[in-house]
């Protein structure tokens, strides 16, 4: 059975679009991760970063979410530039960094105190738990969970501050494909619910098709985004094949790229 989406009263107020204008990214000893990376992010759009490991896409996540600064250029949301960590961009992780001592509801408040806003967690907590279909669990330990429950408790934690961008870092690679596909679908549905924008981070063409409007692929040695794939919703079998078939073409013509240019510095 559907669980009905706590809607805004103005969904149009959390949704929020994101700028990236020449974003460059070195570490202290000089590596290069990020070279000139330019893309906007409609407002209620959910973006897939796709690309092999090693190609940046954590780093450009963190530097979304304002854990991490660019060497040159910037991000804006709604035109405020990010200099730092803020509720309005919630990351949510591989692991659900859990505090298993502390019941569901517990560990889904803490945000709400971090951000002064305690006196609302009874009834925010609630509507959440409900949103994602954790109700029944409110008083459970989280560490008596499953690994699919403990991640469904870390999206509700994410989205308890109310913020306007969710970043996914590969948030389900551990789990199995039943459950899985199960969270990106209602990821899905709880953004679109609540006006979210997404980006989220995968190198798993499947969940790039079944969860993203738009993909943009990346190659790494330096980081850059090599091309874009429009997904647009993906509501049947059909939708998905195709979805994932063109989504396939392009990965794969943007990896055979990357080894070709290696190849070539090899020989030179």
């Amino acid at each position: 059975m559907s669980v009905a989406s706590p809607r805004p009263a103005n969904i149009a107020d959390l949704q929020a679009l994101v700028e990236v204008t020449g974003v460059h990214h070195r570490y202290r000893n000089g590596v290069e991760t990020l070279s000139d990376i330019h893309f906007a992010i409609a407002p209620g759009e959910i973006v897939a970063l796709v690309g092999r490991s090693g190609c940046g896409k954590s780093t450009l996540l963190h530097i979304l979410s304002g854990l991490a600064k660019p060497s040159i250029g910037e991000v804006r949301v709604d035109g405020d530039r990010v200099v730092g960590p803020s509720p309005r961009r919630v990351l949510m992780f591989q692991q659900p960094s859990l505090f298993p001592w502390l019941t569901v509801e517990a560990n889904v408040g803490l945000g709400l105190r971090f951000t002064n806003r305690g006196k609302q967690a009874p009834a925010r907590v609630a509507e959440l738990l409900q949103l994602v279909e954790l109700q029944d669990f409110a008083k459970r330990n989280v560490q008596d969970l499953s690994g699919g429950q403990q991640q469904r408790v870390a999206l509700a934690r994410s989205l308890a501050p109310s913020p306007q961008v969710i970043l996914l870092d590969e948030p389900f690679s551990s789990l199995d494909t039943f459950t899985r596909s199960s969270l990106q679908r209602d990821v899905r549905r709880i953004s679109r619910a609540l006006g979210l924008t997404v980006v989220v981070v995968t190198h798993d063409i499947d969940e790039a098709a079944a969860m993203a409007d738009r993909a943009l692929i990346m190659t790494a040695n330096p980081g850059r985004i090599q091309s874009e794939v429009v997904l647009r919703a993906v509501n049947d079998a059909d939708g998905f094949q195709q979805a994932r078939s063109t989504l396939a073409d392009a990965y794969e013509k943007a990896a055979g790229r990357q080894i070709l240019a290696a190849e070539s510095s090899w020989n030179n």
